[in-house]
Protein backbone atom coordinates (compact mmCIF):
# COMPACT_ATOMS: atom_id res chain seq x y z
CA UNK A 1 0.00 0.00 0.00
CA UNK A 2 1.15 3.79 -1.22
CA UNK A 3 1.55 6.52 1.17
CA UNK A 4 -0.19 9.87 0.34
CA UNK A 5 1.73 11.85 -1.50
CA UNK A 6 1.90 15.65 -2.07
CA UNK A 7 0.22 16.79 -4.89
CA UNK A 8 2.50 18.21 -7.57
CA UNK A 9 0.65 21.27 -8.37
CA UNK A 10 1.01 22.18 -5.12
CA UNK A 11 4.69 22.48 -5.27
CA UNK A 12 4.74 23.83 -9.07
CA UNK A 13 2.32 26.57 -7.62
CA UNK A 14 4.02 27.39 -4.95
CA UNK A 15 7.38 27.48 -6.49
CA UNK A 16 6.08 29.91 -8.98
CA UNK A 17 4.86 31.96 -6.48
CA UNK A 18 8.09 32.23 -4.67
CA UNK A 19 10.18 32.56 -8.04
CA UNK A 20 7.49 35.40 -8.94
CA UNK A 21 7.73 37.03 -5.55
CA UNK A 22 11.66 37.15 -5.68
CA UNK A 23 11.72 38.52 -9.41
CA UNK A 24 9.45 41.44 -7.72
CA UNK A 25 11.82 41.91 -4.90
CA UNK A 26 14.90 42.13 -7.42
CA UNK A 27 12.52 44.95 -9.33
CA UNK A 28 11.88 46.75 -5.78
CA UNK A 29 15.56 46.52 -5.11
CA UNK A 30 16.37 47.88 -8.73
CA UNK A 31 14.11 50.60 -8.72
CA UNK A 32 15.28 51.60 -5.02
CA UNK A 33 19.20 51.34 -6.00
CA UNK A 34 19.18 52.26 -9.63
CA UNK A 35 16.52 54.46 -10.59
CA UNK A 36 18.31 54.53 -13.96
CA UNK A 37 17.15 51.43 -15.05
CA UNK A 38 13.70 52.37 -15.18
CA UNK A 39 13.55 55.50 -17.87
CA UNK A 40 10.22 56.80 -17.98
CA UNK A 41 9.85 59.33 -21.09
CA UNK A 42 8.26 62.98 -20.52
CA UNK A 43 5.05 61.13 -21.78
CA UNK A 44 5.08 57.93 -19.49
CA UNK A 45 2.81 59.12 -16.41
CA UNK A 46 4.57 57.67 -13.26
CA UNK A 47 2.33 57.94 -10.41
CA UNK A 48 5.39 57.01 -7.42
CA UNK A 49 8.35 58.00 -7.77
CA UNK A 50 11.06 55.29 -7.99
CA UNK A 51 12.14 55.04 -4.87
CA UNK A 52 8.61 54.02 -3.54
CA UNK A 53 8.06 52.02 -6.45
CA UNK A 54 11.00 50.69 -5.20
CA UNK A 55 9.59 49.33 -1.43
CA UNK A 56 6.04 48.94 -2.63
CA UNK A 57 7.76 46.25 -5.30
CA UNK A 58 10.01 44.87 -2.32
CA UNK A 59 6.87 43.99 -0.18
CA UNK A 60 5.11 43.22 -2.73
CA UNK A 61 7.20 40.02 -3.22
CA UNK A 62 7.47 39.55 0.24
CA UNK A 63 3.93 39.09 0.39
CA UNK A 64 3.98 37.35 -3.36
CA UNK A 65 6.76 34.57 -0.92
CA UNK A 66 4.43 34.30 1.85
CA UNK A 67 1.74 33.27 -0.30
CA UNK A 68 3.93 30.59 -2.19
CA UNK A 69 4.87 28.62 1.47
CA UNK A 70 1.14 29.02 2.81
CA UNK A 71 0.18 27.25 -0.12
CA UNK A 72 2.60 24.13 0.80
CA UNK A 73 0.04 23.91 3.40
CA UNK A 74 -2.62 22.90 1.48
CA UNK A 75 -5.66 25.05 2.59
CA UNK A 76 -8.25 26.50 0.81
CA UNK A 77 -7.43 30.11 2.00
CA UNK A 78 -3.27 30.03 0.70
CA UNK A 79 -4.96 28.62 -2.80
CA UNK A 80 -7.86 31.87 -2.14
CA UNK A 81 -4.86 34.06 -1.47
CA UNK A 82 -2.72 32.82 -4.09
CA UNK A 83 -5.60 33.14 -6.56
CA UNK A 84 -5.88 36.86 -5.24
CA UNK A 85 -2.70 37.66 -5.71
CA UNK A 86 -1.56 36.15 -8.89
CA UNK A 87 -4.37 38.18 -10.39
CA UNK A 88 -3.50 41.53 -9.35
CA UNK A 89 0.34 40.79 -9.98
CA UNK A 90 -0.86 40.37 -13.45
CA UNK A 91 -2.51 43.86 -13.37
CA UNK A 92 0.27 45.32 -11.84
CA UNK A 93 2.73 43.99 -14.71
CA UNK A 94 0.36 45.97 -17.11
CA UNK A 95 1.83 49.12 -15.42
CA UNK A 96 5.37 48.04 -16.94
CA UNK A 97 4.01 46.98 -20.37
CA UNK A 98 5.63 50.54 -21.52
CA UNK A 99 9.17 49.67 -19.36
CA UNK A 100 9.57 46.36 -20.02
CA UNK A 101 7.05 44.64 -22.67
CA UNK A 102 9.15 41.00 -22.92
CA UNK A 103 9.23 40.88 -19.00
CA UNK A 104 5.44 41.95 -18.95
CA UNK A 105 4.36 39.60 -20.87
CA UNK A 106 6.64 36.94 -19.18
CA UNK A 107 5.44 37.53 -15.43
CA UNK A 108 1.69 37.64 -16.65
CA UNK A 109 1.96 34.39 -17.87
CA UNK A 110 3.31 32.84 -15.37
CA UNK A 111 0.69 34.68 -13.02
CA UNK A 112 -1.84 32.76 -15.32
CA UNK A 113 -0.23 29.69 -14.68
CA UNK A 114 -0.62 29.98 -10.61
CA UNK A 115 -3.84 30.68 -11.10
CA UNK A 116 -4.56 27.36 -13.19
CA UNK A 117 -2.62 25.42 -11.18
CA UNK A 118 -4.52 27.06 -7.64
CA UNK A 119 -7.80 26.78 -9.53
CA UNK A 120 -7.96 23.25 -11.77
CA UNK A 121 -4.82 21.05 -10.65
CA UNK A 122 -6.48 19.97 -7.33
CA UNK A 123 -8.44 17.49 -6.20
CA UNK A 124 -12.04 19.26 -4.68
CA UNK A 125 -11.52 16.89 -1.17
CA UNK A 126 -8.62 15.29 0.78
CA UNK A 127 -10.29 11.89 0.06
CA UNK A 128 -10.22 12.23 -3.67
CA UNK A 129 -6.59 11.87 -3.22
CA UNK A 130 -6.45 8.86 -0.81
CA UNK A 131 -4.32 6.10 -2.45
CA UNK A 132 -7.41 3.90 -2.00
CA UNK A 133 -9.72 5.50 -3.92
CA UNK A 134 -6.46 6.12 -6.84
CA UNK A 135 -6.19 2.16 -6.13
CA UNK A 136 -9.79 1.48 -6.74
CA UNK A 137 -9.73 3.79 -10.05
CA UNK A 138 -7.07 1.53 -10.81
CA UNK A 139 -8.83 -1.85 -10.30
CA UNK A 140 -12.24 -1.45 -11.70
CA UNK A 141 -9.95 -0.01 -15.06
CA UNK A 142 -7.79 -3.07 -15.06
CA UNK A 143 -11.13 -5.13 -14.56
CA UNK A 144 -12.92 -3.18 -17.42
CA UNK A 145 -10.81 -4.04 -19.86
CA UNK A 146 -9.12 -7.64 -18.86
CA UNK A 147 -12.77 -8.95 -17.88
CA UNK A 148 -14.16 -7.70 -20.97
CA UNK A 149 -16.34 -10.27 -22.76
CA UNK A 150 -14.49 -12.45 -25.41
CA UNK A 151 -15.84 -12.17 -28.80
CA UNK A 152 -18.39 -15.60 -29.98
CA UNK A 153 -16.66 -17.92 -32.69
CA UNK A 154 -17.64 -17.31 -35.85
CA UNK A 155 -19.46 -20.01 -37.77
CA UNK A 156 -16.38 -21.00 -39.51
CA UNK A 157 -14.78 -21.41 -36.27
CA UNK A 158 -17.45 -23.62 -35.12
CA UNK A 159 -17.12 -25.69 -38.03
CA UNK A 160 -13.65 -26.49 -37.19
CA UNK A 161 -12.24 -24.78 -40.17
CA UNK A 162 -14.45 -26.15 -43.19
CA UNK A 163 -16.31 -24.03 -44.99
CA UNK A 164 -19.52 -25.71 -46.52
CA UNK A 165 -20.46 -24.63 -49.84
CA UNK A 166 -23.69 -25.31 -51.55
CA UNK A 167 -23.21 -27.56 -54.37
CA UNK A 168 -22.22 -30.88 -53.65
CA UNK A 169 -18.59 -32.16 -53.76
Amino acid sequence: MRTEAANGWQFFVATLLIVIGAVNIIQGMVALFSPDFYIATGTDMLFLEYGSWGVLLGLWGVVMVAAGVAVLSGRTWARVFGIVLASLNALAQLAFVVAMPLWSMVAIAVDILVIYGLTAGWPTRAGDASPQSDEAVYRSGYRASHEAPRPTRSPEQRTGGQQTTGQGS
